[in-house]
């Protein structure tokens, strides 16, 4: 499993096998991981992690064949949580009722009947129409600290504000975003986390709550007597009272994904991209000096430093990858921020570039069937800040010594803290 590799030559560390050596959990992994991926790329590529029981997946080409190929690679392995969970957590989510049906957890053909809808919903015209609606926000949140000293970006801005255009787009009353952003972190512990036992108890209450919000939320709207112009209502349109086109139970799985993923991984892709534009100083100059530089800066974090650090699959039959024997039921962890850092794919991986031509190719939306649906949003939400941030806040600098990673898991990457002055 492992190949060979002659350290001395490389001027690499020794490398004695990724499988003993990942500590997925320490915090001090997590301050810097890039330079473990860097090794177990050379060395070890795929290997097997047996505290997880995960195969683990490190080079572009491997990761992008295996979510090229949904029917090989099962995404239903996303229901379940990452570490094995207590007999009383597992209790209270079946009790909950807690079964969304929505397009990342799934395969075909649950997965065509969910996208299509939101297809129909999420199209390119919705998400423009936001730009200036987004671009408000953001003024909004730079005039509330723009004339403190200092500031802490991710409880100042970045926690609440994708939540806030995500409500706005799916049309969700305001009234409930702080008790969903509580939920999803919740969530994102129970799922990814690591948490004992009696802390999983908690969470999962939590968690229950997150899924009956989402159905009541869903509820509400659907009694209305208007059926309103936007996301939610575009679902109820198409459903057109059909629940074999699409139940509400169906909407309410959709809007239960879509409120953790569609603004949990945009707070960490913010906080991402000012933290490393600013470490890079002279990109941030460059693009406060020609904001057209933004849309492939954007493309460039999400190569070099990605908010979903890890993503899944389950193998559905034996299969060879990269070398190595997968069996029927195996269980893949890809490590998406490896793929983006792949020397056989980036000329210089280590180096950030915002004028890099390729790294558009990254894989840090997904690819195939299951590409991020809420990419052009984010994207649009990231670039709006970078821009108004470039005009109003050109000499804004980090606070080094109060940057603090997120929790570890296995899920996403970002700073849960991230002071910065000007």
């Amino acid at each position: 499993m492992i190949l060979e590799n002659n350290a001395a030559s490389t001027g690499k560390c020794p490398f004695h096998g990724a499988g003993s050596e990942f500590k997925p959990f320490d915090q001090t992994y997590w301050e810097d991981p890039y330079p473990f991926w860097e090794n177990a790329r050379q060395n070890e590529p795929v290997f097997y992690h047996p505290e997880l029981n995960y195969w683990v997946v490190t080079r572009y080409a491997d990761i992008k064949k295996i979510l090229a190929e949904p029917a090989s690679f099962s995404s239903k392995i996303l229901k379940e949580a990452m570490r094995p969970l207590s007999q009383q957590a597992i209790q209270i989510l079946r009790e909950g009722e807690v079964n969304p049906n929505n397009t990342v957890t799934n395969d075909d053909p649950e997965h065509k009947k969910i996208r299509r809808p939101i297809n129909y919903a999420f199209v390119p015209k919705r998400v423009n129409e936001m730009e200036s609606k987004v671009r408000a926000l953001v003024s909004e949140y730079i005039d509330r600290f723009i004339y403190k000293e200092k500031v802490d970006l991710v409880s100042e801005m970045f926690f609440e504000f994708p939540a806030e255009v995500l409500f706005e787009f799916l049309g969700f009353p305001k009234k409930y975003l702080s008790e969903i952003k509580q939920f999803s972190e919740q969530r994102l512990l129970l799922r990814f986390g690591n948490l004992p036992a009696e802390e999983q108890v908690k969470e999962a209450h939590g968690v229950v709550d997150f899924w009956r919000l989402s159905k009541k939320m869903v509820k509400e709207v659907a009694d209305a007597e208007v059926t309103p112009d936007n996301f939610l209502g575009d679902l109820l349109r198409y459903r057109n009272g059909d629940d074999t086109i699409l139940s509400l139970e169906d909407i309410s799985g959709i809007l239960y994904g879509l409120l953790f993923a569609g603004h949990e991984t945009t707070t960490n892709l913010a906080g991402n991209a000012i933290r490393t534009l600013l470490t890079e100083r002279h990109e941030w100059d460059e693009i406060c000096a020609n904001t057209n530089l933004i849309p492939n800066a954007i493309e460039e974090v999400m190569r070099y430093n990605p908010p979903v650090f890890y993503w899944r699959r389950r193998a559905l039959k034996s299969v060879n990858i990269g070398g190595v024997e997968i069996p029927e039921g195996g269980n893949l962890l890809l490590v998406m921020a490896s793929s983006g850092h792949d020397e056989a794919k980036f000329e210089e991986p280590e180096k950030f570039d915002i004028h890099r031509k390729n790294t558009k190719d990254h894989l840090g939306f997904g690819f195939g069937k299951h590409f991020c649906i809420g990419a052009p949003l984010a994207r649009l939400e990231v670039r709006v800040i970078l821009e108004e941030f470039a005009k109003r806040l050109p000499n804004l600098q980090l606070v080094e010594d109060e940057i603090k990673p997120i929790v570890s898991n296995l899920f996403a990457r970002g700073p849960k803290e991230l002071w910065v002055k000007w």
